[in-house]
């Protein structure tokens, strides 16, 4: 089962980030998804939590889903 974390996206963008794919299920940043303002980016992984999202509030998949139904995450059509 995955586990979920959202972070801002400056710890991607950032020429000093920490972020390593290499120990997420998104591969790169691309396949990530993003808020509406581009602010904040959802990445996922599966077992143990990679330490450089230690300390980061983590969501199960029926929790991040909550998350995603709010406005920030949607992009309204109407």
């Amino acid at each position: 089962m995955a586990t979920y974390v959202i972070i801002d996206t400056t710890e991607i963008t950032d020429e000093n980030s920490v972020i390593d794919f290499s120990k997420l299920m998104n591969r790169n940043g691309a396949m990530l998804r993003y808020s509406t303002d581009g602010s904040k980016a959802l990445v996922k992984y599966k077992g143990e939590q990679p330490s450089f999202l230690s300390g980061k509030t983590t969501y199960t998949h029926d929790e991040i889903k909550v998350e995603l139904a709010k406005s920030e995450w949607n992009i309204d059509t109407e």
